[in-house]
């Protein structure tokens, strides 16, 4: 049988996790919670059953998982907040990732990541809670992801790379071995990162470098 797992945002990112579950044999989606979309509006073929103010009596109905498929573009804060607001009422947060993914057995997964389409990730990866590797990415060997990262499609990290909480790598981005990249900080598109980026601050470029605090 089937565990029910409720989806919180009915977006653009809501569509790639639920083209996921939909193939799933683990999951069976209950429904979706949105603050914007209507309830009896629909997303691939399911339904917005409420908002993130009945979470607690979604859970109590026996939905006990349930994924945070908001995305962010530099800023997390919307994935953080209902992330704490999901976990305070009991909500258990799986890790999805995608079949056509591969990833090392030894690879340390926090919960509620998306591994999406295509992304390769090596042995010795140590990625946190509920970030978003997005379509193409590459992580290699040793790389260290805090909470609630958004590594974005097409990103190359090689190996040993280290990246803070809460910070977003752009579309495209290259980062070079031994890096570190602090918290709260964004990557530019197509930024080519050889050097240390500090926390709390916006950066791009070839070579990358810090523009402005963030």
């Amino acid at each position: 049988m089937k565990n029910k797992i409720l989806l919180i945002g009915a977006g653009g990112h809501c569509r790639v996790v639920l083209d996921l579950l939909l193939q799933s044999k683990e999951y069976r989606v209950a429904g979706l919670v949105d603050v914007k979309a209507g309830v009896g509006q629909n997303v691939l073929g399911i339904p917005v059953i409420g908002t993130d103010q009945d979470l607690p009596k979604l859970f109590k109905k026996g939905i006990k998982h349930c994924f945070i498929a908001v995305g962010s573009v530099g800023d997390p804060a919307v994935r953080i907040k209902l992330a704490v607001l999901a976990r305070k009422t009991g909500f258990l947060f799986p890790n999805l990732i995608h079949p056509t993914a591969v990833m090392s057995s030894r690879v340390r997964l926090g919960q509620g990541n998306y591994i999406a389409p295509g992304v390769i990730i090596n042995a010795g990866a140590d990625i946190g809670d509920h970030c978003i590797i997005n379509t193409g990415v590459i992580l290699d060997h040793d790389c260290k992801l805090g909470d609630f990262v958004h590594v974005a499609p097409g990103s190359v990290l090689s190996g040993g790379v280290i990246i803070g909480n809460n910070s977003h790598i752009g579309t495209g981005a290259t980062v070079v071995q031994e890096v570190k990249i602090g918290a709260n900080t964004v990557i530019g598109v197509g930024s080519v990162v050889t050097k240390n980026i500090p926390s709390g601050v916006i950066a791009y470029g070839s070579p990358c470098k810090e523009r402005k605090h963030g």
